[in-house]
């Protein structure tokens, strides 16, 4: 083949820096900012209660943890029937921000089961011996 013929493909790979970044790319913070905004406007659309419903953000070098704070009545809506929803939003940021060269996690709170049982609901036991 010929030298003149050969195809010339220059890479250039995203910073994780805030400071330096590719000529016209936002920087890190402008992209979470608007990937939060992005959730947020998400889920006050699936939930019935949008009041209820915050998001909060954790930054560390290369991760970055979005924290959805929600009442226990909104949290069904946002799981989903399997977990169906909270993965597609899962696969929505993780998209957003994997563009610009870092990762993102969305963690949902966790309810504990009540273990404190009423009287009233307890099984009578009866021996028939």
């Amino acid at each position: 083949m010929d030298d003149a013929n050969k195809v010339l493909v220059i890479r250039r790979k995203a910073t994780l820096d805030t400071s330096t970044s590719i000529e016209g790319a936002p920087s890190k913070d402008v992209v979470v900012e608007l990937a939060k905004k992005q959730l947020l406007d998400f889920l006050k659309l699936i939930v019935d209660y949008p009041t209820e419903v915050q998001v909060s953000i954790q930054q560390g070098d290369r991760t970055t943890i979005f924290k959805i704070d929600c009442t226990q009545r909104n949290l069904g809506k946002i799981l989903g029937c399997k977990g169906r929803m909270i993965t597609s939003l899962r696969n929505m940021i993780l998209a957003i921000t994997a563009r610009h060269g870092f990762r993102s996690i969305i963690e949902v709170p966790y309810y504990a089961a009540n273990t404190t049982e009423d009287e009233s609901c307890k099984k009578k036991v009866v021996n028939d011996f």
